[in-house]
């Protein structure tokens, strides 16, 4: 396809003559830029276009797999591209398409055949191991424009258009600090992706000033998995037997003491209570952040509640990979938020529908803003790297964004809270430029982290129940702490484990307070005393 009136395009090697080509500076004066307002991208939908004075032809190698398995995503991006060129056509634009399928022998010989052309720009690939090739193979002159979501894919010219889920993270662990929640702990999937993602949320739990009490790994798709992994967090064996212990404590005291009949009425009462429920006392959080997609992050909610965490006082947050899942449906996970990209543009979802009669999705309106980039790149006199890694970034058909020296990408992202309906409602709307930096994880030096255990004074039965004062120096009914695995508490402190009883001066109320410790006294020299000599 061709596409008509465009100003002349400025090669890349006429910028890069002068300067080393590197990951580390492939844009030296990217630092130096001003961030302004994003630029907005023209489009279709624009009112008005550029005129075209270019004089120079414009190669634009597109590689998509659109034969294999994967065909859905590729032709999805394909069927974008085409839609802009179609809208804004121009003869000094050559756009070829290269079906980037098959095995690993298939897809080096397309790289080399692609490369051969000489191509002023490339868009695509979609996967990292695709990417990765195509980065070693290329001249680091060469701008590529990929969708694949692994940082260690892009770098040396290499972009990627995609979302990166770690940027849901830090969005959502800011908003966790703005709901005024201290302590979290953290589910994730048992695989690469998942302990980098868990990473990036230790991190930004460290940045925000959040107390990450604990870290979790389970199998994705595996419901025994989920569920050994939410009796971990809940710490349902060790409330589980708190409760049982309390309920010992009541029954051996109504059975075998004699009370009298408030007494009897008050401990009746407690272990009525306590029956209902197979654990006793509070998990050491208020908020669980679930790094897997909807469907296994509804399960482990699901068991994380049957095991006694209540949702009412314990949040639930997700990431983007909650979106488009059928967790907005669920009523159960009601109240719950996670960090999105903006809608796709209406204009845009009309067109792609009436040309394919399907809803598009994230990827193909990332190709749909990548080919826009591209034609309004050439229109300009800017060099193809000062236009493409403009710190202001641009804003497209689904929101703000901006591509680093370093290969990565950065979005604007909103945060939505799930009310059953299917439909999420935004609380939250996405920011309008990079003025103020987004995020603060540098993802590059992110590794992949082990689990943390829960950290936890554990449950100790006697602060949960009252019984009458003159039983508490029975050994019988003394309680003890359970389950106690904390950092921040040494298990001296918890010797005593007995709340203080205080008697009231006027009646004969007992006021317990588990929390107060006496303070032993300094000893006192007589001797010192003796010495001194008191004048009246």
């Amino acid at each position: 396809m061709y596409m008509n009136k465009f100003l002349a395009f400025v090669g890349l090697c006429v910028l890069l003559a002068s300067c080393s080509m590197t990951q580390k500076n492939w844009h030296e004066e990217y630092g130096s830029v001003t961030t302004m307002a994003p630029n907005q991208l023209s489009n279709g939908f624009m009112p008005y276009y550029n005129e075209s004075k270019a004089t120079k032809n414009t190669s634009i190698a597109v590689l998509l797999p659109t034969s294999d398995q994967n065909k859905s995503i590729g032709n999805s991006i394909k069927t974008s591209i085409e839609m802009a060129l179609v809208q804004r056509p121009s003869e000094n634009i050559k756009t070829t398409f290269y079906d980037i399928s098959g095995d690993s022998i298939n897809k080096k010989q397309i790289i080399q055949e692609v490369l051969s052309t000489n191509p002023n720009i490339i868009i695509g690939p979609v996967f990292a191991e695709d990417v990765k090739e195509l980065r070693d193979e290329k001249n680091s002159e060469l701008p590529v424009l990929s969708f694949t979501s692994d940082i260690s894919a892009v770098g040396n010219g290499v972009m990627t258009m995609a979302l990166l889920p770690t940027q849901s993270i830090e969005t959502i662990i800011r908003q966790i600090q703005n709901d005024g929640i201290q302590n979290i702990i953290v589910v994730a999937p048992n695989d690469q992706s998942g302990k980098l993602m868990a990473s990036v949320a230790y991190e930004a739990s460290t940045i925000y000033n959040l107390q990450l009490n604990g870290l979790f790994y389970y199998t994705p798709n595996d419901s025994n998995s989920m569920k050994d992994t939410a009796i971990k967090a809940s710490m349902y064996e060790t409330r589980s037997q708190a409760n049982t212990r309390a309920k010992e404590v009541l029954s051996d005291i109504l059975t075998k003491e004699s009370l009298s009949q408030n007494e009897y009425d008050s401990l009746n009462q407690q272990l009525e209570k306590i029956s209902k429920t197979e654990v006793l006392g509070p998990v050491p959080y208020n908020a669980v952040l679930f790094l897997g997609n909807g469907n296994d992050s509804k399960t482990l909610a699901s068991f994380l509640r049957y095991y006694g965490v209540n949702s009412q006082q314990v949040h639930f947050y997700g990431t983007t990979l909650w979106q488009g899942s059928d967790i907005a449906s669920d009523f159960t996970m009601s109240g719950a938020k996670y960090a999105t990209l903006p809608d796709i543009s209406e204009n845009f979802v009309e067109l792609y529908k009436q040309a394919t009669d399907q809803y598009p999705d994230y990827m193909s309106s990332f190709g749909y803003d990548a080919i826009n980039m591209i034609l309004e790149m050439v229109n300009t006199n800017k060099n193809y790297a000062s236009y493409l890694l403009d710190p202001s970034g641009y804003n497209g058909i689904n929101g703000i964004f901006r591509l680093q020296p370093s290969g990565e990408s950065e979005r604007g992202l909103l945060i939505k809270q799930l009310n059953g309906s299917g439909t999420a409602r935004t609380i939250k709307e996405a920011p309008n430029n990079f003025i103020i930096p987004l995020y603060n994880v540098q993802i590059k030096d992110i590794r992949p982290i082990d689990e943390i255990e829960l950290d936890t004074r554990g449950v100790n039965p006697g602060d949960y129940i009252y019984i009458p004062n003159r039983f508490k120096s029975f050994s019988k009914y003394r309680t003890k702490r359970i389950g106690l695995n904390s950092n921040l508490y040494s298990e001296e402190e918890f010797i005593d484990n007995n709340p203080v009883q205080i008697m009231s001066t006027e009646n004969e109320t007992v006021i317990s307070n588990p929390e107060y410790k006496p303070v032993k006294k300094d000893s006192i020299s007589r001797k010192y005393i003796d010495s001194v000599e008191i004048i009246e």
